[in-house]
């Protein structure tokens, strides 16, 4: 029998191609208050400053982050949000600074200082940002919830952790070396995990959006299709697709995440909507939804985002 010597180099890369692959799995949200009833649904919602377990590392606050990457996504769903730096001046102002134990404040208490029917509760129970090698991990663990203030209940909750993996998988010594460059980048690093992390999230939360249609009669988009591919990351000049079903005789647009709003939709046929963005060599953002809006003459919008896939750069001007 032959007997071939494994050298040092690959065992430590099949170890480290099994930590890789291991993945995080999709967020386990667990709805504990159905809401079914429209009239019960809560309407207006409050992002509570997020904690962190643990000190802060490397000078960086990725609860910070991680809070920030999630208003600019949570804002897409149909809920009445109160922006963050609202709610921070209307907690300081009721001489609550101590972010821990704004957590543990009363519901009557948060409903007396915020006015809103809800809120989120993010506590970051740990991080990790490692470089070594031809290996560099983000990851990010958290338990997030929503308590309605109106009955003390919990409706929704997790704890999840989301990890951003590079270096072993990449094609190239070259992309290797950049993926490690970018882990170095440590805000970078955190921001791209909880983006993920915030994303996600998006697909399990309940969109309240349907219960006001016939109260307040919001544009409906029935579908948004477009021509992204799991995992394939987009290149400067490459086109990005979008068609939009809905309401007809509305303005439609689209929007990349957080980063880029108002791209023009066409309709083409009524409700069928249209158009499309070409990659520029500039454009510097990770990872982003595609998010749908058609409105109305009153002003009235209606949001959706595509679940299907998200755009990812293969690079960015400033790494």
């Amino acid at each position: 029998m032959c007997h071939r010597r494994v050298s040092p180099f690959l065992k430590l890369s099949l170890v480290l191609l099994g930590f890789v692959l291991a993945g995080c799995g999709a967020v386990d949200l667990e709805i504990r208050q159905s809401n079914t009833n429209g009239s019960m649904q809560p309407r207006s919602v409050a992002i509570l400053p997020f904690t962190l377990a643990e000190p802060t590392p490397e000078g960086v606050s990725p609860h910070d982050l991680f809070r920030t990457c999630f208003y600019n996504y949570f804002s897409f769903l149909g809920y009445v949000d109160l922006p963050l730096d609202i709610i921070d001046q209307k907690l300081k102002q009721a001489g609550q600074t101590d972010n821990k134990k704004i957590l543990e404040l009363s519901p009557e208490k948060l409903r007396e200082i915020l006015g809103v029917d809800a809120v989120i509760r993010g506590r970051v129970l740990s991080v990790n940002n490692f470089t070594g090698g031809i290996y560099a991990e983000t990851s990010i663990k958290a338990k997030i919830d929503m308590l309605d203030l109106r009955t003390g209940d919990i409706i929704w909750e997790t704890e999840h952790k989301e990890s951003t993996h590079s270096g072993i998988l990449s094609p190239t010594i070259v992309g290797i070396i950049q993926d490690q460059m970018d882990n170095v980048k440590v805000h970078q690093a955190y921001f791209k995990t909880a983006e993920i992390f915030s994303i996600s999230m998006m697909k399990e939360i309940p969109d309240p959006a349907s219960n006001w249609t016939k109260e307040i009669h919001l544009p409906k988009i029935t579908s948004i299709e477009t021509n992204l591919k799991p995992s394939h990351k987009l290149k400067p000049n490459d086109r990005i697709y979008v068609n939009l079903k809905g309401d007809p005789g509305l303005t439609g647009s689209f929007g990349i995440g957080s980063w880029k709003s108002d791209i023009p939709l066409k309709e083409i046929v009524p409700g069928l909507y249209t158009g499309s963005y070409t990659i520029k060599a500039d454009d510097d953002v990770s990872s982003a939804l595609i998010v749908g809006t058609l409105k109305n003459k009153n002003g009235l919008t209606g949001k959706k985002f595509y679940k299907d896939g998200m755009v990812q750069f293969a690079s960015s001007s400033n790494n």
